[in-house]
């Protein structure tokens, strides 16, 4: 006797099992898919690099290199990386004003479409928005409907081929909708400040918010300040993103024809280092006298790129509207030196260089300057404004007549700000408050940061 039950079932499962795997086939991020064929820089969380063209699959995303590179034993042409490692992405970006005429033109027609939806994309967004904030109702709806079917059919639907329909209704819903965040819906098209954690140092950016998923946020037109080394060798010049270095004797002249300023941090010649804090302004010109004698050094700056980011929502925080059109302002942001995290190092070892060498040099400005960065970005305003303060008064002295300084001190100003506004929002003690000693309010906020961006 045939058992129809048993037929039935395996049907069922077997349609549910077709279904699902087609759907998972077709899923990806919408976030990543956005970088799909795109020359970009993937940067992991161990500090490796690697770039190429990037492919979006399902399961993963391979880069393709432009050129395939030797390694030991063999040529390497990609590299892949799984979906089960996207934890140790730090972020992906693409450089926007490095694009060829074709891929400029497919990425503004993209942010258009994003930005400026015709009725069927709003429509489409709306009810991927309506599934997602109703997937649990839609879920325990499925489940009565499963119920009510299984009670007139109960002979062909037992309780496996109930559980495997539930399931699909899962896959189904978790396809069509995302997880709606009402508060990062109204921000979609907009400028915002995100903060992003840089080798143990809580940092601002300003972006375009486009996209966000589950795992991933989406930010254009970021004016990031990319970390550059550039050689630096006797009676020869060196270019690089518009900035020019040469050297001759002592003097290190730096010449920037790019359209945005850059920050010198150091001047390294072997074990030699000479910390710096120059801001040379577009179409500026600095001379930086060298304390140690070299034949080849490099010179670390940090140079103002357009970059798209793809981040994690594990290392990136959106925390404010940016509604910044001044360039002067978000130069100061571009610029800003970050807040360091309490568990990391601290710069300990330069905060004792610097204060040794400026008890040799009382006057020394530029030492000033460096020092009182570091005290400013380890939160000990008083020590900072000192230093700062004294710098700016001998700013005459500094290579860039004070930049640097200045824009330390107008963060300083916001910080304090920023500071006293919050002081004045708390609500006063009253008599029924009990007093608990707990850690410093500043080191767990940081300790509570940086666990949530890990």
């Amino acid at each position: 006797m045939i058992d129809w039950n048993f037929i039935a079932t395996l049907c069922i499962i077997f349609a549910a099992s077709l279904f699902g795997a087609w759907l998972h086939s077709r899923r990806r991020d919408a976030c990543l898919a956005a970088f799909d064929d795109f020359h970009v820089t993937l940067e992991l969380t161990e500090k490796r690099r690697v770039w190429g063209a990037m492919e979006v699959l399902p399961t993963g995303l391979e880069l393709h290199y432009r050129n395939a590179v030797q390694d030991e034993e063999h040529l390497e042409s990609s590299f892949l990386l799984y979906g089960d490692e996207f934890t140790q992405i730090q972020t992906i970006f693409r450089y926007a004003d490095d694009l060829s005429p074709d891929k400029r033109k497919q990425r503004e027609q993209a942010i258009r479409r994003s930005f400026h939806p015709n009725p069927i994309r709003k429509l489409n967004r709306k009810t991927r928005n309506f599934i997602s904030a109703g997937s649990a109702s839609l879920n325990d709806i499925l489940g009565l409907v499963i119920g009510r079917v299984q009670g007139s059919a109960g002979r062909f639907i037992d309780e496996t081929s109930e559980a495997h329909l539930k399931q699909l209704g899962d896959d189904v819903i978790g396809h069509v909708g995302l997880e709606t965040d009402p508060l990062l819906e109204r921000l979609i098209g907009t400028k915002i400040v995100f903060e992003t954690v840089e080798e143990g140092v809580v940092h601002e950016h300003v972006g375009i918010f486009k996209e966000y998923t589950r795992d991933f946020y989406e930010i254009l037109d970021v004016q990031f300040p990319c970390q550059e080394i550039i050689p630096v060798a006797q009676q020869t010049s060196q270019a690089l993103a518009g900035v020019r270095v040469s050297a001759e004797d002592d003097v290190v002249t730096v010449k920037n024809s790019s359209p945005s300023p850059i920050m010198l941090l150091s001047l390294k010649s072997g074990e030699q280092e000479q910390f710096l804090d120059v801001v040379v302004d577009p179409n500026g010109e600095v001379a930086i006298h060298s304390e140690h004698a070299f034949t080849q050094a490099v010179l670390h700056a940090r140079l103002i790129r357009e970059l798209d980011m793809v981040i994690p929502r594990t290392r990136a925080i959106i925390r404010h509207r940016a509604e910044i059109d001044n360039h002067a302002k978000l130069t100061d942001i571009i610029f800003d030196i970050g807040m360091r995290l309490p568990l990391g190092d601290g710069n300990e070892h330069k905060i004792a260089e610097l204060q040794a060498k400026l008890q040799k040099n009382p006057n020394d400005a530029c030492t000033m300057s460096v020092l009182g960065s570091l005290f400013l970005q380890q939160k000990d305003m008083e020590k900072a404004e000192a230093l700062l303060s004294k710098a700016y008064e001998m700013r005459f002295s500094l290579p860039d007549n004070g930049r640097g300084v200045m824009l330390h001190l107008k963060e300083l100003q916001r910080r304090r700000k920023h500071e006293n506004s919050l002081r004045q929002k708390r609500p006063p003690l009253t008599t029924n408050d009990v007093a608990i000693p707990v850690q410093d309010s500043a080191d767990t906020e940081s300790r509570d940061h940086q666990s949530a961006m890990a």
